[in-house]
């Protein structure tokens, strides 16, 4: 290949063409309201995975179809 021939132009499904950009502090900072939100809603999910004896995992909640009440 000479270095005269031109890439082919990358498309969107081409991994290269994404650019990853990480501007965020270290540590990300966490407001209390938000691990409050994060322990409501998933609490019982992450203890239950997180738990180093096996346990069954919450029920799931199951999404409303178009026309069920």
């Amino acid at each position: 290949m000479s270095s005269k021939e031109l890439k082919p132009k990358l498309r969107p499904i081409d991994p290269e063409f994404w650019t990853v950009e990480n501007e965020l502090p270290d540590p990300i900072p966490v407001a209390k309201a938000e691990l409050d939100a994060i322990e409501r809603y998933f609490g019982d999910l992450l203890d239950a995975v997180f738990d180093p004896k096996p346990r069954p995992m919450p029920a799931a909640t199951t999404a409303h179809q178009k026309g069920e009440k």
